[in-house]
């Protein structure tokens, strides 16, 4: 057994070169074993096969049979759960002159290293392992696994040169020699002490996929290893053959003595003819099935309470495990992604069953540099999401949809200051007048939007030189201040816009909202009277003039809470198009935010508008990121639909049952997600990230929750404001 990890037992060591660990030499994407085979590693990503819609899991369950099923060579499954630390995937993000970078992102550190040590959070990642007698056989056998995996729609990565010797290491030094001392109950290795379990019986009932998830999602530093190695027919027969006959002997010998038979050799009776009768009848192949945990600890108390919660887990299962005692080196190799079984506690199954086995049952969100949100509920693990990180998400387009009081902004607040501490700028539509504390704290640009300030938006200004669209923004323009407009009335509109233009370009300015007044007023004049409202006094003031909007860089706002109502949907169309023609202008990560969205939909040029944006963002790597409390004004207009549902990353908070309905159908919800939605308190999300999903709660750092919980600047004392902070009144999040 000690040549599995030196291959000079009598001193234990060994001088070892780079890329070697014991006696496996790892040579680019292969492993060399002793014996002469090779072996691959496959790194996968992250599904919870219980939480995706029906559809979703029982393709994914098929493709994972279908592998079982033409299994050729030995298969390890290890799941490698690992403590968690407040650096794990985190980004420094950009250098930046404003001072609050800094500060935020030490704050954000200093929170999440509080939070980990007070309440231990855990991070999983899935491998498979496979072996091989020759290197063709193996790259084969690779691909066989990696298609399948990528056809139930998770990344599938094979490992290669440091990053496959350290996945094989588990923590041992690579290139080093490899010291350990046995023990009857634990090994170890230096500082570090394992102690293996293994499987020793499987569940006396029908199981289905998930069966083995109490096992999987312990919360103890530990390696799971399921090994699935293929038998031959007849060896499986005939040891079914021989357990039936010691079955039914073992039966017969208590029905002589007057005894009660035991229900345990009952059950593995029928088992027993069951299995031989599907062999037998090729509804699957025969496997030799083992089951292995192997917990890491310190010190032996560690050890002893680690593998009490494995025990548990186990029986949790409805299944029982055992110690590997004088054999925990065994089970360590076992558990190491090798393909090698060095502990062979197998159980003959077949394919079928040991499909149940799948290990994608436990899913986080720990995206490399993403932004830190909060926790999930579950397992109180750290949740970053990197919108713009191409390899996880389709796009970097974010839906926020919760009903009022249930953290919706804040949520918002929180993303555009992680955002803000990466280098990161945004744009946000602000109809509230709420963000403007935060715009301040990051030394951002705050803009009012309103009759009778210095501010003022052109449409003519939204083609940025291109003719056509800007023609194309004044017609939308005209037709959102007229409530609608036929083709016959566009057109008259597209004509007197044309004329304005070659008439201002031939005096040498840009044109303006008041130039299309004469043509209109000969060719429309129930149009021109509606126009000319919106060119004189103080309408004209922000909707007639040079535009004033400056929103190049750095995070900035427009806040529209002063903007009269009937004028919402033209203001915001005039800025959302000139958002668009920056977006193009200047492609670069960038968030578009456009809060209480839900009600701007009710513009059918703003809603096109939406849809374009949310259609076309990825490609010039910008993110449209919209939020609203009513999801209903989104789900129930096509257009709304395509921007909600065209989101790779989707928040939902609290919503009344006939909201959830709709929900249910148009992001495909399970009935529990749907019930949590409906029962969530504030502050509570369901985060749908692809096919991630996971229940969260907001949580930011005191100096985050100062920012986002500060009344709007210009708020009178003594009047109550809906800002989100706890102890205000009409608070909007805990």
């Amino acid at each position: 057994m000690r040549d599995l990890i030196a291959p000079s037992p009598p001193s234990r060591r060994a001088s070892r070169r780079l890329g070697t660990v014991g006696p496996y030499v790892v040579e680019g994407e292969c492993v060399h074993h002793p014996d002469g085979q090779r072996s691959a590693v496959i790194r996968t990503g992250e599904l919870n096969i219980e939480e995706v819609d029906a559809t979703r899991r029982v393709a994914a369950l098929a493709s994972f049979a279908r592998l079982c099923h033409t299994l050729e060579a030995p298969l390890q499954l290890v799941v490698r759960v690992r403590p968690q630390t407040a650096d794990d995937g985190t980004s420094r993000g950009q250098a930046g002159s404003q001072v609050g970078r800094a500060e935020l992102e030490g704050a954000m550190r200093e929170h999440w290293a509080e939070r980990l040590r007070a309440a231990p959070a855990f991070r999983r990642e899935v491998l498979i392992a496979t072996r091989a007698a020759t290197a063709d056989t193996l790259r084969a056998d690779t691909h066989r696994a990696m298609d399948a995996v990528r056809a139930m729609g998770i990344a599938a990565e094979r490992l290669r040169d440091e990053e496959l010797a350290r996945a094989i290491a588990a923590g041992l030094h690579v290139g080093a020699p490899v010291e350990w001392s046995l023990h009857p109950q634990h090994v170890a290795f230096g500082d570090l002490l394992v102690r293996g379990f293994a499987l020793r019986r499987l569940p006396s009932h029908p199981v289905t996929v998930g069966w083995l998830a109490p096992v999987l999602r312990v919360d103890v530093d530990c390696d799971l290893a399921i090994h699935m190695i293929p038998a031959s027919l007849g060896a499986a027969l005939s040891s079914l053959g021989r357990r039936l006959r010691d079955f039914s002997a073992h039966r017969m010998l208590e029905a002589e003595r007057g005894g009660v038979g035991d229900v345990h050799v009952d059950i593995a009776l029928d088992a027993a003819f069951q299995l031989r009768g599907r062999l037998a009848r090729s509804l699957g192949r025969p496997l030799h099935l083992s089951v292995t945990a192997v917990v890491r600890g310190e010190t032996l108390e560690q050890l002893h309470q680690r593998g009490d919660v494995v025990r548990l887990a186990f029986q949790s299962a409805l299944t029982g495990c055992e110690p590997a005692h004088f054999r925990h080196l065994a089970a360590f190799v076992t558990s190491l992604p090798l393909a090698v079984d060095a502990l062979g506690a197998v159980k003959l199954v077949e394919s079928g069953a040991a499909a149940t086995c799948a290990p994608w049952v436990a899913a986080g969100c720990a995206d490399p540099g993403g932004y830190r949100l909060g926790q999930t509920l579950r397992s109180r693990s750290p949740v970053r999401v990197a919108p713009f990180d191409t390899s996880r998400h389709a796009n970097a387009n974010i839906a926020v949809l919760a009903t009022s009081g249930h953290g919706k902004s804040f949520a918002l607040g929180a993303l555009v200051l992680e955002a803000a501490a990466r280098g990161v700028d945004a744009v946000i539509i602000d109809p509230e007048g709420e963000y403007e504390p935060l715009i301040r704290a990051v030394h951002g640009t705050y803009l009012v939007l309103a009759p009778g300030t210095d501010s003022a938006v052109n449409v003519f200004d939204a083609g940025d030189g291109d003719a056509d669209e800007s023609i194309g923004a004044v017609v939308d323009l005209v037709s959102v201040l007229c409530g609608g407009l036929g083709d016959v009335e566009r057109a008259i509109v597209d004509a007197a816009a044309r004329d304005a233009r070659v008439r201002a370009m031939s005096e040498g300015r840009a044109p303006l909202l008041g130039d299309c007044l004469s043509a209109l007023e000969r060719s429309a004049p129930q149009i021109a009277v509606v126009v000319r409202r919106f060119c004189a006094g103080a309408l004209g003031r922000l909707f007639n003039r040079t535009t004033s909007v400056r929103l190049d860089r750095g995070v900035c706002a427009v806040s529209l809470r002063d903007t009269p109502a009937e004028h919402m949907g033209a203001a915001t169309l005039i800025v959302a198009r000139w958002l668009w023609r920056l977006v193009r202008d200047d492609p670069r990560p960038r968030h578009i935010v456009f809060d209480e969205v839900g009600a701007l939909c009710a513009h059918p040029p703003l809603r096109a508008l939406l849809v374009q944006l949310a259609r076309r963002c990825r490609k010039y790597g910008a993110s449209l990121v919209v939020a609203t409390q009513n999801a209903q004004d989104l789900l129930d207009t096509a257009e709304g639909s395509v921007v909600a549902t065209n989101c790779a990353i989707v928040l939902l908070g609290g919503h009344r049952p006939a909201e959830t309905a709709r929900m249910e159908q148009a992001f495909g919800l399970t009935g529990a997600q749907r019930r949590f939605l409906e029962a969530a308190a504030r502050g509570e999300f369901l985060l749908l990230a692809g096919d991630r999903r996971l229940e969260i709660r907001v949580d930011v750092p005191p100096l985050h929750h100062e920012i986002l919980s500060a009344p709007p600047l210009d708020a009178r004392p003594g009047q109550p404001q809906d800002v989100g902070a706890p102890g205000r009144a009409d608070p909007k999040m805990w």
